[in-house]
């Protein structure tokens, strides 16, 4: 079961883009009314036994230096979802407000399309 981290550097970040592998980012706020309801979601398919070798963080964008990681990242809306293979981009999904879980759906028919 994998567990959902909380990134709080851009070489942290960066770091985990240079690991092969698949890893996806929860770009989130505390004052985002969304961003709470697909947490708990999130969350779920984090611990899914299937995605046991994905990585899986969040970054609060709201404050540093999880904004500054966001900026570089260029997403401008919370929620968003973004995965990378290998370190290259592949999918990146924002949840809009108010909240639907279909970007949450989609993420998990992504990761689960995988195999």
């Amino acid at each position: 079961m994998a567990q959902v981290i909380e990134l709080t550097s851009l070489d942290d970040y960066n770091a985990e883009l240079k690991k092969p592998g698949v890893a996806v980012f929860d770009f989130y706020s505390t004052q985002c009314p969304p961003c709470k309801v697909v947490a708990p979601l999130y969350e779920k398919i984090a611990a899914n036994e299937t995605n046991r070798d994905v990585r899986f963080f969040k970054i609060n964008g709201l404050i540093e230096p999880g904004s500054t990681i966001q900026q570089a990242v260029e997403v401008v809306w919370w929620p968003t979802f973004v995965i990378y293979d290998d370190g290259k981009e592949t999918w990146r999904r924002k949840v809009p407000n108010p909240p639907s879980i279909e970007p949450v759906n989609e993420l998990r028919v992504y990761l689960d399309g995988r195999g």
